[in-house]
């Protein structure tokens, strides 16, 4: 009786220190960082193309700890000389406030706490084709909405800002010009990288570089991870989309990986 006590007791031990095992993401101490270079597709001899851009509604409702909160929004534009908008997001129990961003029309979903990701995803479809139908379609298929500039050009790319949703570009916007040619490689300021955790199939975080095409992820625990940016396919008749993509893992607390160079044509 006595052993088998002793048994169990180890067992629930193991248990509990299985269960503590860190898997990769945030709450640790340690960061990734890296440089982002790129030459400049200028001009394109082929067909002129409207932005299509992916909204996932996800972890609405609070699912995973991630809750959208009042006042929240996201960024939706048009190409040059249109107008660009903010999506944002009221809460019936609690009215927040207006973002009210400078040279941007609002556009302003209501929702609660106990609504599902799919009904906030149908109540922001309903608000956009309702402020800016005459700039955008909208086509929902669950918690995802696909979003596309009516007006074809090179727009500027979605931003989901402090939602938690996650907001991708399906479709590189682009006029039509007769020829095209790369700039010399550059530092690549402002623009977004992404980062996934473990064998994760999207994201978890992105930030934006600075100036000097510089980036950091901060806060992350042991494991593996994989950084990118998107890299504009110049082998595809299509010119679709392509990941620069760097593997690192973390090892240790209080880390600093470096990625090293990430490097896209834009």
């Amino acid at each position: 009786m006595k052993f088998n006590y002793i048994l169990v007791l180890a067992s629930s031990i193991a248990l509990s220190f299985a269960s503590c095992k860190k898997v990769e993401g945030p709450g640790g101490t340690s960061s990734i960082t890296g440089t982002l270079t790129g030459k400049i597709l200028q001009g394109s001899s082929g067909t002129p193309k409207a932005e299509v851009t992916h909204v996932i509604v996800t972890h609405a409702n609070g699912v995973d700890g991630s809750i959208l909160d009042n006042s929240d929004y996201f960024l939706l534009n048009t190409p040059t000389g249109g107008v660009n908008y903010y999506v944002w997001y009221e809460n019936t129990n609690f009215p927040g406030q207006d973002p009210g961003l400078a040279g941007r029309t609002g556009i302003k979903v209501t929702y609660s706490n106990n609504e599902s990701n799919v009904t906030i995803a149908t109540n922001t479809t309903a608000a956009i084709q309702s402020m800016a139908g005459t700039d955008f379609s909208v086509w929902q298929s669950g918690d995802v909405l696909t979003i596309t500039n009516l007006a074809i050009g090179e727009v500027a790319d979605a931003d989901e800002v402090n939602t938690p949703f996650i907001v991708d570009v399906a479709t590189q916007g682009k006029s039509a010009t007769s020829s095209a040619a790369l700039s010399e490689e550059v530092p690549i300021a402002d623009e977004r990288v992404y980062l996934i955790f473990g064998e994760e199939d999207f994201y978890g975080e992105s930030v934006r570089t600075d100036e000097n095409g510089r980036f950091q992820f901060k806060g992350l625990t042991r494991g593996d991870y994989r950084v990118y940016a998107l890299s504009v396919d110049t082998l595809s008749s299509t010119e679709g989309m392509v990941r620069s993509e760097a593997v690192v893992s973390i090892t240790e607390k209080k880390q600093v990986i470096d990625a090293g160079q990430l490097s896209i044509i834009k």
